[in-house]
């Protein structure tokens, strides 16, 4: 086939993955749990499908590998610890590239992420420890699409097969799917935010509520059409989103206003109700990148290249 630069690949009518590549990382007794669980993510992200940790001292540590577990049942999607020694640890990733595809996992990171930040909103009327730990568990989920999405991203950009494979015309198309992912990571993390600044709020007034919610309806509104734009290439809908991002500032301001100008301000922490409306604001904000990031990967179909 003829590639965007005028070169020819010669690629098979079955796209396979990257092979058996392995690795091994030397654990010293002086790594703590959180490097570990960074060395594994990284030998994951480089796409790796082995990966061996074994010790120079004759022995992993019960703390050292307790970590390592962790980070395989909580961070990384297809993944399983296929061998467990007083001395080594073998993760192997188990999950094909074609069994789950580059857009569903990301569809699936917007849909756990909006439905963070609903649930996170709605703390503010029902005052819920429940829903609070509903958002924060969440919030791991969409880490670990994230990393399966950067992984194979990584591995597609490496190989034209691969790319081909999963949807994506070139390698540029991995820059635009690994800034889109990296703002569904964020906004994920501002929902959490938003939960915990609301479990600690105490009683806002029902006007002051409503507004936020208006806020935060918006911003979802956003996301959810940035999603769409993203999704289905549509250039014209992410620019038209992008064109909304003064809106969004001018409710976050007309709210702060109104609390400025609140007297009784002793029910509830008015410092908080500013720093939800900034990770609301924060939430479209990533949902403008988001759009920008349709935009950049589609333009050269709506331009004309002489």
């Amino acid at each position: 086939m003829r590639e965007a630069n005028n070169s020819l690949s010669i690629v098979p009518n079955v796209v396979r993955g990257p092979g058996t590549s392995e690795a091994t990382s030397f654990v010293t007794s002086d790594k703590s749990g959180p490097t570990l669980k960074r060395t594994v993510v990284s030998m994951y992200l480089r796409g790796f499908n082995i990966m061996h940790l074994k010790s120079k001292t004759g022995r992993i540590h019960p703390s050292q590998r307790d970590a390592i577990r962790e980070v395989v049942r909580r961070n990384l999607i297809g993944t399983e610890i296929i061998a467990d020694s007083s001395d080594m640890v073998t993760i192997q990733v188990l999950l094909s590239l074609p069994e789950l595809s580059i857009n569903t996992a990301v569809r699936r990171m917007f849909l756990i992420g909006s439905s963070m930040h609903k649930d996170a909103i709605s703390i503010l009327s029902e005052d819920s420890q429940d829903l609070y730990k509903t958002v924060i568990k969440s919030d791991d989920e969409v880490d670990r699409f994230s990393l399966y999405v950067l992984r194979n991203l990584v591995i597609a950009s490496q190989n034209q097969s691969i790319l081909k494979g999963i949807g994506l015309k070139s390698p540029a198309d991995t820059l635009s799917y690994s800034a889109a992912v990296r703002s569904l990571e964020r906004i994920a993390d501002h929902a959490s935010e938003i939960a915990l600044k609301s479990s600690q709020i105490g009683t806002i007034p029902e006007e002051l509520r409503k507004r936020i919610i208006k806020m935060s309806d918006l911003s979802l509104q956003l996301l959810n059409d940035a999603i769409e734009a993203f999704l289905r290439k549509d250039y014209y809908l992410a620019d038209r989103i992008v064109d909304k991002s003064e809106n969004i500032r001018t409710i976050e301001n007309d709210i702060i206003t109104l609390i400025d100008k609140e007297k009784n301000t002793k029910n509830y922490n008015n410092i908080y109700v500013k720093l939800i409306l900034e990770h609301i604001r924060r939430t479209a904000e990533y949902s403008f990148d988001i759009a920008e990031a349709a935009m950049n990967q589609i333009v050269g179909e709506v331009i004309e290249i002489r």
